[in-house]
Parts: structure tokens; sequence; C-alpha cells
């Protein structure tokens, strides 16, 4: 240490005057930080030296008559003066070591005491200190700070509480300090809000300007009304957390949010909290609508808000059938599914950031690959994909999710277009095949190779285009083909059970019967006797 460093006070305790005189003499106290400010031969000396001389830094004997090194630590505490306890012991009072430890003891060192042992821990004692008179001394800036400004401070505050960087009871002290924040009745409800994310990949030109406008318009019309701090989250959203009496403030805020999508015919993506009492409501508000604003992203609404009776709630165990979820709705072309599929896959993912991405990463590379093998890849939704892929770093996990479910979105859009224009173009071999399947239906062997052969299609290319024209498997067409078929020759009464199993292509006549009973409900000789005269 040089000498001119700042100085901390040592008051050192100890009953045994020679060994008390030992301490003070023996040790360059300066060299650790220290000035000794006073010293005490009992405990209830030590009391009175500590109360008089506030010292940064007790060293105390723990073994002393009458009031010993840990009555005297519960009696400065009570006092409540803020200094640090080091305490001396011998190998046989170990018991008490712990004690002092529990009572809240900086350190404890065992007699005889080891020069470097000694250095040590005064010297990480002096840096303590010195972190916490330079806390100490923000804080005072802060008051300061008060007094001049206290709205702009108040909402830096605030900031600061809800991403976790202040502890609430220093944010309990700021309100008070402050005065007529809080009023009996006050809730807090946050809105998180900004523009879809999927606009600013595809419409980048004029994404900020949008994005201005909407949030301009959003901070006059909540000015005319609320008291609200606005500032960004993390993630660079906005974020507006309301104080408000009334309870009909999230329906208004809904209805304001859907005004801004209007009127400035944008994408708005919001979320907007239940309502919460009290400065532990602010941070908890705000954790909901950043967690209910992921969900806002992926659906795309402009205002979700949380009903009264929803806790939100992640799941715990991430599995592969999360995915499949996503592949199965985008094969079936099914935005309602592809969007519960998303729900689902969002909460199964794990809490590391950097796990998100991967799975994120491998569910897009999983859809690509399937509509690939199937149909729809245009070359629009090709280059989606690949400024995905090129702008992959640039993408934290919640705006990756709400990218990727708008090209998926785009992806089952243009599959639906594509079905429709091959059923267009081939509805003359649709024809063809029906009337090929209608005159074979006596053929046990009839199948999709064989009506796809013979009306010169590959039967894979042959089978999602039949499926896209009549909304049903082949297999399941043909089965409704032969069992109406069934149905017609037993209502006409005078045909065997054999001979319909021949003329349907079915000749084992139980499991046509089997066939017959799922298709109907009834055995094909119940249905016989509702037509018999």
């Amino acid at each position: 240490m040089g000498k001119y460093m700042e100085l901390l006070k040592l008051v050192i305790v100890d009953d045994e005057p020679i060994l008390l005189q030992g301490l003070l003499s023996t040790y360059d106290w300066e060299s650790m930080g220290f000035e000794v400010v006073g010293t005490a031969q009992s405990g209830e000396q030590a009391i009175q030296v500590i109360k008089k001389k506030r010292p940064h830094v007790v060293l105390t004997d723990i073994r002393m008559k009458q009031i010993t090194g840990l009555m005297v630590m519960e009696e400065i505490q009570k006092e409540e003066i803020d200094c640090l306890f080091i305490v001396l012991s011998a190998y046989r009072d170990f018991e008490y070591a712990q004690q002092a430890c529990d009572l809240g003891a900086f350190a404890y060192l065992l007699k005889p005491i080891e020069d470097d042992k000694l250095r040590e821990t005064m010297l990480s004692a002096y840096r303590k200190c010195m972190e916490q008179l330079k806390n100490e001394a923000k804080y005072e800036s802060w008051e300061k700070l008060l007094v001049k400004d206290a709205t702009s401070f108040l909402q830096v505050v605030v900031q600061k509480y809800v991403h976790g960087g202040i502890e609430l009871s220093r944010v309990k002290e700021v309100f008070e300090t402050i005065g007529d924040v809080l009023k009996d009745g006050d809730r807090f409800i946050t809105v998180c809000v900004d523009i879809d994310i999927a606009y600013k990949i595809t419409n980048s030109l004029d994404y900020e300007a949008a994005r201005i406008a909407v949030l301009k318009y959003l901070e006059d019309r909540i000015s005319e009304v609320y008291f609200y701090w606005r500032f960004e989250n993390h993630e660079g959203n906005c974020v507006f957390i309301i104080k408000t009496q009334d309870n009909t403030t999230v329906r208004e805020l809904k209805k304001l949010l859907e005004c801004a999508k209007r009127e400035e015919q944008s994408p708005v993506i919001a979320s907007i909290s239940k309502p919460y009492k009290g400065i532990e409501g602010i941070k908890k508000s705000f954790e909901e609508a950043q967690q209910v604003f992921g969900l806002a992203s992926i659906s795309g609404a402009s205002a979700l808000a949380v009903p009264e009776e929803v806790e939100m709630k992640r799941e715990k165990a991430y599995s592969d059938d999360s995915e499949l979820l996503i592949i199965n709705a985008v094969r079936k072309n099914n935005m309602q599914e592809l969007k519960g599929a998303f729900v689902h896959f969002i909460y199964s993912l794990p809490k590391e950031e950097e796990l998100q991405c991967q799975y994120i990463h491998k569910v897009m590379l999983r859809v690509e690959l399937m509509i690939k093998d199937s149909y729809g890849m245009t070359d629009e939704l090709k280059e989606k994909f690949q400024n995905y892929y090129s702008n992959l770093n640039h993408l934290n996990a919640a705006k990756a999710v709400d990218v990727c479910y708008k090209i998926l979105g785009n992806a089952v859009e243009s599959r639906i277009s594509s079905a429709s224009d091959e059923t267009k173009y081939f509805k003359e071999y649709m024809s063809e095949a029906v009337a090929y399947i209608a005159e074979h239906l006596n053929d046990e062997d009839l199948s999709i190779v064989s009506v796809a052969t013979h009306v010169y299609l590959n039967p894979v290319y042959f089978g999602r285009v039949f499926k896209n024209t009549f909304h049903m498997t082949f297999k399941k067409y043909l089965l409704q083909q032969r069992m109406e078929k069934a149905k017609r020759l037993l209502e006409e009464g005078n045909v065997s059970i054999g001979n319909i199993c021949e003329q349907v292509g079915i000749n084992n006549p139980s499991y046509f019967s089997h066939l017959f009973k799922q298709y109907t409900g009834k055995l094909p000789s119940e249905y016989k006797k509702e037509y018999e005269v």
C-alpha cells in the first residue's frame, strides 16, 4: 500500500494488556490501510470505544471476562453501527469462532497469529470497506440527484429495478425520499410494444420510420391520460409502465394499441400485463409483459393481454415432439395448428438462450428439408430462409422465434397456393383417375401405383395432388367408393354377400364385414335387413 492511501479506522480489543500492546507495536497497520483510533481491555470498554470512534474494522479477542467478544458483536449490531469484526481465538475456542461467524464476523484468526494471514485478512477487510464506502457515496449522489430532477431519476431507478440492477429495499427508499409517487389504490400495468421484427427483415427501409411513428403516437395518447415511465428492455422493445387506479385501463390500452396499428398502418406487436399493486407490482407487471410479448410476437397479436385467471408458466422438458408438431402443421398446411405448435415449442425450450437458438435453427432446417422433399419451395420462400440463416448472429432467441414463425407461415401460404395451382392444372388427370377407379373397384390389386401409372404420373406426386383435390388420401377415397358401392348392392337386396365382395374387390368376406361395420356401424347382414320388403 502507498503512503497516500486513505486510512480506515481500526479498534483493537484484548483483555490481556501484554497481548494488546503486542498487537499495537508489532504490526505496521498503516501499510495495511488502517489507523488505530482506539483500544479496549474489556468487552464493556470495547462497546464504549466503538460507539464513540465508529471504526470501520474491529479486531477483537473472543474469550474475555464478563462481556465476551461475541457479546460485543451482538451489542454493536443492536446499535446498528456498521463495522467489520475480525475475531481472534485459540484452538480451544473454535466453537466460539463458529458462533462469531454466525453473527456475521468478517473473518477469524487463530492464535498465535500468522503475519501473512493477518496481512491478507486486513487487506481483504480494507477492500470490503472501501467498496461499501464507494456504494454509500453513490447513494448520496443519488439523493442529490433526487432533489434536482426527481422524475427523470425515478425513471432510471425503475428501469434498473425491473432489470434486476437495484434491490427492492433501495427502490423503496427512493420512493419514500421523493414522496407523493404512490397512493392507495395505485396499480401498475406494463405494455411491451414494437413493430413486427419480420417487417424489419422484409421492409428494412420502412421499418425505422414506421417504428418511430407508432411509438410517438402511443406516447402522445398515453401521456394524455396516465402517469408512466418509458424505456427500452434488453431486447430493444419499447416498454411503458403505467400507473392507474382505473379498472378499465387494460381494456383502454388494448383499444389504443389497435388504433395505433390501424391509423399508422403498421404491424404492431404488443403485450399488456395484468395490473399489480405496489413497488413489487412494478417488477411483476414488467416480467409478465415480457413473457407474454413472446406469445404476441408468435401469434401476430397487436395487443395480447393476460386474462385475470391465467398464470404464465414455462414447461420444463424439451423433446423432439415439439419440433414434429411444427413440421406436421406445415406439412398439412394448417395455420391454426402451426400457431399452437409454436406456442408449445416456445414453452418447451430450455432457459439457456444459446440452446434456444440452436433448437430454433434445427427446426427451421428440418422444415426446409421437408418442403424441399415435397412441394412449395418457391424462389421467394427460398430467399427468406437464406435471409434468416444469414441474420442468425443478429437475432436473439425471442426475435428468431418471431421471424421463424412468419417464414413458416409464408411457407404454408405458398404450399396452399401451389396445391391450388396443381389442382387446377391436373383436373383432367384426376377426372380420368376417378373414372378408372370406378371401373376397376372389383380389382383386388387396385392401388395408388396402378392408378397413377394409368394417368402417367409419379405415384408420390399423384398422391399429393389427389389429396389436395379431394381433401382425403387415395386409400380413404378407395375404401369410401368400395363401401358406398357395397351399400347400394345391399340395398338392392338380390345380391349375395359373396358376390358383393367380388364386385368391390375385397374377396375375404370376414375382412369385408369388418370394414363395412367400421364404415357404417352395422354388419352387412344387418344393413341388408333394413331394406328387405
